[in-house]
């Protein structure tokens, strides 16, 4: 009999003709040099650790998520989508009565949560415009595992989609039938736009920038240079000119002697204005992924071009996106049989967009008065409260100078004891 972990590990890998003939797991060897003259001729991540210092070209993503200004474009994003809540409902009411709902919402599989699983297809979307997923059958029932970026390689073809995953048990070949995926805005075509790439020349800038602030503070902010003098040296001068030079890179104070002038051969930060430009570059990588001024930079706001500002991050940054996951998991998850009933997928930005604790106050006494949502679905959506449970406090259209909302207890009778018999 097997065990429940053999039957998750066959489940997740067994083979299925519909992929095809399992490819061969790749022979992985030392990559090719890129530029042999920029120190990155075993890769990025192992020769920075061999001189200790940053690259300054982004090749792949995880280098280019090194720049703190591209990370914090990205996380914010996908932890901003990760805090939202997903719900499903039909044209008249939410819809909790099938599993699939609540796997996507609250545990897609047994080692994520519904929220660090949609923040993570957010970050690799984000990052690098396209994010996959695998549904799946375990012991529990429905599963949906998210691909690793790193292993996932997608062919975009005319009206075609492969996607080729390197998992710890082989090479797969999967089709779009076997997947979930969302993608980001594309240029006519099937094939994402790589996000990454196209802010690629301003995160070099950035690098470059990082790389030469820290070589400048790491040498105790001491400038390069030239020493230069008309007088012949002698070698005892040569050698106290090296004593003096050694105690100058140690932060102390050389003599110059027989005429010595130190002659600057860069500008220094100040001249160069290191903190102007890496501030410039960071808005300029901002704009990338449309975050509002005020999340990024240092100069601050009033309260009210905060809030303008966070309405202006969900419009333009989280909305898009998330109308791209709601629609691809509507289309590509859920069963023909819920579709038919109009069943739709939907993140809640409310919480988001309700602003200070006067305006939220102010926001639901507007859709009450308006008979736009029902006392139940305000406390229960917007404040978290359980609801009442009347007939009365479910319907939207209930007059606010009801009996029966004014007080249920008394059944509808709002002041008893001043009724006179």
């Amino acid at each position: 009999m097997p065990t429940p972990e053999d039957y998750r590990r066959e489940a997740t890998y067994r083979f299925s003709s519909a992929r095809g003939i399992m490819a061969a797991a790749p022979i992985t060897g030392r990559p090719a040099p890129s530029n042999v003259t920029d120190g990155r001729f075993f890769g990025d991540d192992t020769w920075s650790t061999l001189i200790g210092s940053l690259p300054t070209e982004a090749n792949t993503p995880e280098t280019a998520a090194r720049v703190a200004a591209v990370f914090f474009c990205v996380s914010i994003i996908a932890e901003a989508i990760g805090s939202l809540g997903l719900e499903f409902r039909d044209d008249t009411k939410p819809r909790t009565d099938f599993p699939l709902a609540q796997t996507l919402a609250y545990e897609p599989n047994h080692l994520q949560t519904g929220a660090e699983f949609w923040a993570a297809m957010a970050y690799a979307a984000v990052l690098r415009g396209e994010a996959f997923a695998e549904p799946t059958v375990g012991v529990d029932g429905i599963e949906i595992w998210a691909l690793d970026p790193t292993r996932t390689t997608s062919q975009w073809g005319e009206r075609s989609l492969v996607v080729d995953y390197a998992s710890d048990h082989g090479a797969r070949r999967l089709l779009p039938q076997e997947l979930f995926w969302f993608t980001g805005i594309a240029d006519g075509g099937l094939r994402p736009l790589t996000p990454w790439k196209q802010a690629k020349g301003s995160i070099d800038f950035q690098l470059a920038l990082e790389v030469g602030a820290r070589a400048f503070f790491r040498n105790g902010r001491r400038l390069s240079g030239l020493l230069s003098t008309e007088q012949k040296l002698s070698l005892e001068a040569i050698e106290r000119l090296k004593v003096g030079v050694k105690r100058w890179e140690h932060g102390g104070t050389p003599v110059l002697e027989q005429g010595l002038k130190y002659l600057p051969a860069a500008t220094n930060n100040v001249d160069a204005q290191t903190a102007e430009l890496i501030k410039q570059r960071t808005l300029e990588m901002a704009r990338y992924w449309r975050i509002p001024r005020s999340m990024i930079g240092d100069d601050g706001g009033n309260a009210g071009n905060n809030e303008q500002d966070t309405r202006s991050f969900v419009n333009w940054a989280v909305r898009p996106l998330t109308r791209r996951i709601e629609q691809a998991i509507t289309v590509r998850l859920l069963p023909p049989d819920l579709r038919a009933e109009r069943v739709r997928a939907k993140f809640n930005l409310d919480s988001m967009l309700r602003g200070d604790a006067a305006t939220q106050w102010r926001n639901a006494v507007l859709a009450r008065t308006a008979s736009i949502m029902s006392v139940d679905e305000i406390r229960t959506a917007w404040f978290g409260l359980a609801a009442l449970g009347e007939s009365w406090s479910d319907d939207p259209r209930t007059p606010l100078n009801s009996n029966h909302a004014g007080d249920t207890i008394t059944g509808g009778e709002t002041a008893p004891h001043d009724k006179v018999e």
